[in-house]
């Protein structure tokens, strides 16, 4: 494409769209990529502010950003997201499914350091519905070298992918509650009313409970019980706290579960612990689930529901924005929380 005076360019299709902007109105293109200009289309411009205007040149050697954002849209991703442009040199990436995004962080820095294109995402770890749009990207000049761009691609291809989005496919859960005062019938179990909707948001869905003595053994064999009767995930509420009757992380390990991580830099949730009985993950929810609406168990529910495994690093990493204010309206989860680096 070639750069030229509007004068000289009447006749010719424009290589780009060029956007109108009504401050507090409208923002969109006033004339889009291919418009063949017209005498009367020169004051519009100039009101625009426009005195030159790029024009399609027949030479060869460059990529437009349209087709550079198409190409980058795609190479991003392999599967579970459609895409939608071009419009004004973007295309966005949508999810196409339910489930988990994961982004490869680097790889979006490096992306982001070369000076030339741009990627802009929603935060890793984040709950995606079907539709929603999860990532933009497009070009910095309105077209770039061939040699400089395709290089830039081969290199996310091969260590891509930068996004992928994980079904929530694990959605057999079970709840072992804990607690002597629920065991005997003293105090009403109100774990499933907490529970039931967080799991059944996320399409899951809870097929057993079962409610243990402070017991270590008990605590065992129901964990154990749990796996066998084809959980997917198991939840422990209860008895995580430093009082000398709280015997769940013992039973958690009793149970031949190999503990990942006990306490957390998350509040609601310092006593959480996790762990894995073979490949199912043991979720232990301090008491705090119980008086507060959104805890460590909400940052954590769909990573585990998709599959994505969590290490003791992930947890520690989440100190930063782990802490809930309790706002007076919950946003969650569009707000701070559990959003990490």
């Amino acid at each position: 494409m070639i750069k030229l005076s509007i004068e000289k360019a009447l006749g010719k299709p424009l290589a780009h769209d060029i956007t109108r902007i009504v401050p507090g109105k409208s923002k969109g293109p006033a004339f889009k990529k291919g418009h063949v200009l017209s005498v009367g289309d020169v004051p519009i411009l100039r009101e625009m502010g426009n005195d030159y205007v790029y024009v399609f040149n027949p030479d060869t050697g460059y990529i437009h950003e349209d087709d550079a954002a198409k190409v980058l849209a795609e190479a991003f991703q392999k599967e579970w997201f459609t895409l939608e442009g071009p419009s004004e040199g973007r295309f966005i990436l949508k999810a196409q499914i339910h489930g988990l995004l994961k982004i490869d962080l680097r790889l979006l820095t490096s992306i982001n350091q070369s000076e030339t294109i741009i990627c802009s995402t929603i935060h890793q770890n984040t709950i995606c519905s079907r539709g929603m749009t999860v990532a933009a990207t497009r070009i910095i000049p309105v077209c770039i070298e061939e040699s400089r761009f395709w290089p830039v691609v081969e290199e996310i291809r091969d260590k891509g992918p930068l996004l992928r989005l994980l079904p929530l496919s694990r959605k057999n859960v079970g709840v072992v509650v804990t607690g002597e005062e629920l065991y005997s019938g003293r105090v009403k179990d109100c774990s499933l009313d907490i529970l039931s909707p967080k799991v059944q948001s996320l399409g899951g869905k809870i097929i057993s409970h079962q409610i243990c003595p402070d017991k270590k053994e008990a605590i065992s064999r129901a964990i154990c019980q749990t796996a066998e009767n084809g959980c997917d995930i198991i939840i422990i509420t209860g008895g995580l706290s430093v009082d000398a009757d709280d015997v769940t992380l013992d039973g958690i390990i009793c149970s031949s579960a190999k503990l990942v991580s006990y306490g957390s830099p998350i509040l609601p949730g310092a006593m959480f612990a996790l762990a894995y009985l073979g490949d199912i993950p043991v979720l232990g929810i301090p008491a705090g689930l119980f008086y507060h609406k959104v805890t460590v168990l909400d940052i954590f529910l769909a990573r585990v529901m998709s599959g994505d495994v969590i290490t003791r690093k992930d947890i520690v990493d989440l100190g930063h924005g782990g802490l809930c204010l309790n706002c007076p309206a919950c946003r969650y989860p569009v707000c701070p929380f559990g959003k990490g680096v």
